[in-house]
């Protein structure tokens, strides 16, 4: 058996001798000079020798280091040991129970964020709560009525959306066709007085036995007519400005005044349509198809005569050429107010009173437009028809 031993071999060290040989060329050996050889001592002149040092094997030097040559394995000899690895160091040993760090508890979640109180300068619903604390359904919707002031008086309103539309009475903010009907009366009376006094003051002032009386005739006449003349001015001026008028200013519960802009206005039935911009109102949700039963128990909100923030309490008498119909008292001023249920769910907008004579504060019944056709009449209210007639309570 062949034994291979393979042995690290220590640096080569080598005497070079360069001399000239007889042509006179350099010589460059490891044997000494020929006329050395067989003799102990050396040349008187020798070239100074050169000690090298055997170099590694050329090889890729880029990357990891290049490898030694192999020594030459000799048989017979057993392979020197490896020289000892330098230990390294133990790899630590996986944690136990017992050992292991205790487990960080894991962190808290971040309490969310509060919501930012309501601004009460603009979330009037929030405002109004606040302040009055409703304890019933029709005091909570007496929070979105307000009193509506134009050119010819004031009439009443509500909220029907949380962004400041409402609803009121097309007589509210524009002439009916009666508006005025007393002052043009008295106008036509005063216009006939100054026709017949003019005819008496026909005849020329000396056919008159006195005639003091004919100047005093005349200055009545001046007078009378100027009085007639700006009356008639008056009206005129009054009905125009009413025709053209697009802002009116409403009353909240609490005493607040805002502007209301026209939207739009009915052209079949007695509705107008206002909105209150930069807001959130509170509003009363509607109770379409309502089948209110007779003796029902209603509630009509609004400010009649001139006072403000009123409610009156009476039943639900029947419909009458799809009006309905109540016995709770409705008023001048009352005009555009809702009719709500116990449950404050508007059915209906006052408009006027049925009564037995001229006078409308008579004893009577109050005769209210049903919700459905006011939604109906207007594009904006269209579109919250069947969502709002899911929200609102039954009757």
């Amino acid at each position: 058996m062949l034994w291979q031993l393979c042995v690290a071999a220590p640096p080569a060290l080598a005497e070079i001798y360069r001399y000239q040989d007889e042509q006179g060329n350099w010589v460059f050996t490891d044997r000494p000079p020929p006329e050395q050889l067989g003799t102990a001592a050396p040349a008187p002149a020798a070239a100074p020798r050169v000690r090298i040092q055997r170099l590694p094997d050329d090889g890729p030097t880029t990357g990891a280091a290049a490898p030694r040559r192999r020594p030459p394995i000799m048989p017979g000899i057993a392979p020197p040991a490896p020289p000892p690895r330098a230990a390294q160091p133990a790899a630590p040993a996986p944690p136990t129970a017992a050992t292991a760090p205790p487990l960080a508890a894991p962190p808290e979640p971040e309490p969310e964020p509060e919501a930012p109180p309501p601004d009460l300068r603009r979330d009037l619903e929030a405002r109004l709560n606040a302040q009055f604390s409703p304890v019933s359904p029709v005091e909570a919707s007496s929070l979105a009525v307000v009193t509506v002031t134009s050119e010819l008086g004031a009439g009443s309103g509500f909220f029907v959306s949380d962004d400041g539309l409402l609803l009121t009475n097309r007589h509210v903010v524009r002439p009916p066709p009666d508006w005025a009907a007393d002052q043009e009366a008295a106008l036509a009376e005063l216009k006939a007085q100054l026709d017949a006094l003019e005819q008496r003051l026909s005849l020329p002032r000396d056919r008159y036995s006195d005639p003091q009386n004919y100047d005093r005739g005349q200055r009545l006449l001046r007078e009378r007519g100027r009085e007639y003349r700006q009356g008639k001015r008056e009206l005129e001026m009054k009905r125009n400005a009413a025709l053209l008028q697009r802002a009116f200013e409403i009353q909240l519960k609490d005493g607040k005044r805002l502007t209301a802009e026209l939207v739009d206005l009915s052209p079949l039935h007695d509705l107008a349509l206002l909105r209150v911009s930069g807001y959130r109102t509170p509003f009363i949700r509607p109770l379409f198809d309502a089948r209110l039963r007779q003796t029902q128990r209603v509630y009509a909100i609004g400010s009649p005569l001139g006072i403000t923030d009123t409610v009156t309490a009476g039943t639900y008498t029947g419909k009458r050429e799809d009006m309905l119909v109540t016995d709770a008292r409705i008023m001048p001023g009352n005009s555009g107010g809702p009719l709500v249920t116990e449950l404050g769910a508007v059915v209906g907008v006052n408009t006027w009173k049925a009564t037995p004579g001229p006078d409308p504060q008579e004893r009577g019944f109050g005769i209210s437009i049903p919700i459905d056709i006011a939604f109906r009449e207007f594009p904006d209210l269209q579109a919250r028809l069947g969502r709002a007639g899911g929200d609102a309570p039954a009757p």
